[in-house]
């Protein structure tokens, strides 16, 4: 059973927004033979120990998108299914293999009987559409349809940038809403039952959606403009638009997103956003989706320059070094986040650290019950209703 480490039981915790562990594939691809017999979990080995930490019952995990980090993903577009593919085949195979400390949840039963029975229910999202983009003069239904039977139950349409979907937001000045294609995903993840999630898209393919989809969509890991003006974060109109249609808004821990114009972003700019959010919005549309640093980087960048080829046991990896451009430091798909020493708020800044923000919602104010709907119950609620 998984042992969560929240202050009590009366809090459900969902993290909106988490990439999947690079060193968990890579684990399982190198004791792949015994993993699929059963003989060794992976997951229980790599994964679980970290969530654990994290305190997390609910995870809307990353298994793929328009932008793969590690070149072992494979780093060119015409491969971000077959990367999607394979990270959805490594969950599906533990749980075959025996595995049963967590649920690739593919609809709302699924994610009961996670909660009640004390496993990880793991919500399987692609982070951006490249995946479902066929041969360049074709564009088909099937890879949005092959990867939901093997439990994708999320879709972020874009990511900073563009794709067949629509554009990003580092793409605004196009004024692009979303493509033929893009509007025909949309409808199929009505029909199937897939939650869009809105984060990255621009202003005109979100006000485009909106118009369009027939249920509640979730912004992922965003912020709030009104309280510091970057470029990913969005505006008091499309937050309302988010709540009027019964969605969510789950706040990033960012720090380029909460503060970037500090040295270091505390947890009190964090707690700026969330104020703004339920003042505009209400306590029912807002979650929080820290966006924890997934990928193993060089600890020192300058000692291992080309580290791709070198391998993450010579480079001294971690999860804890700034995520950045390795061409154009502080550059992340056209949009500047800066460069800090961590990428995180003060406080909260990693998995391990995430349970802490119970009290840190307590001690500002919120009560009990409202801290359940921002840890958790919103954010299930809108998942619960699209699957």
């Amino acid at each position: 059973m998984v042992k969560c480490i929240n202050k009590s039981k009366d809090f459900i915790l969902a993290d909106a927004h988490q990439e999947i562990l690079d060193e968990y594939v890579y684990e399982f691809l190198k004791n792949e033979e015994q993993a699929v017999l059963g003989k060794v979990h992976i997951f229980d080995k790599v994964y679980k120990p970290i969530l654990e930490k994290q305190g997390v019952n609910v995870v809307n995990m990353s298994v793929g998108g328009d932008h793969v980090a590690q070149v072992m993903y494979s780093a060119t577009d015409k491969f971000r299914f077959w990367d999607a593919h394979k990270k959805l085949d490594v969950l599906n195979s533990e749980l075959e293999a025996g595995c049963n400390s967590f649920v690739l949840c593919r609809n709302a039963e699924d994610i009961d009987y996670a909660i009640e029975n004390e496993k990880i229910a793991i919500i399987a999202t692609l982070v951006g559409g490249k995946p479902l983009e066929g041969k360049p003069n074709l564009n088909l239904l099937s890879s949005l349809r092959s990867l939901y039977r093997m439990g994708l139950r999320g879709l972020q349409l874009t990511g900073n940038t563009r794709n067949r979907l629509g554009d990003g937001i580092a793409q605004t000045r196009t004024k692009g809403k979303l493509t033929g294609f893009g509007r025909e995903v949309v409808s199929e993840c009505d029909r199937l039952g897939i939650v869009i999630d809105t984060a990255q898209l621009s202003d005109y393919g979100f006000f485009d959606l909106i118009e369009q989809t027939d249920n509640p969509v979730i912004d992922s890991h965003s912020c709030a403009k009104a309280v510091f003006n970057h470029p990913r974060n969005i505006s008091d109109e499309r937050i309302k638009a988010i709540a009027q249609e019964g969605g969510v808004l789950a706040v990033s821990f960012w720090a380029a997103l909460v503060a970037g114009d500090k040295e270091q972003a505390h947890v009190d700019d964090l707690l700026k956003h969330i104020d703004h959010i339920v003042k505009i919005a209400g306590i029912d549309h807002i979650a929080l989706g820290p966006d924890y640093c997934a990928y193993k980087t060089p600890v020192n960048r300058e000692v291992v320059k080309g580290f791709a080829n070198l391998g993450p046991d010579f480079c001294k990896m971690n999860r804890l070094t700034p995520v950045q451009s390795e061409k154009y430091p502080g550059w992340i798909d056209g949009i500047w986040y800066g460069i800090k020493k961590s990428d995180f708020i003060e406080g909260p800044n990693c998995h391990e650290k995430f349970s802490n923000v119970i009290d840190i919602l307590l001690n500002h104010g919120y009560s009990k019950n409202d801290c359940r709907k921002i840890l958790g119950q919103n954010l299930i609620r809108v998942y619960k209703q699209v699957l």
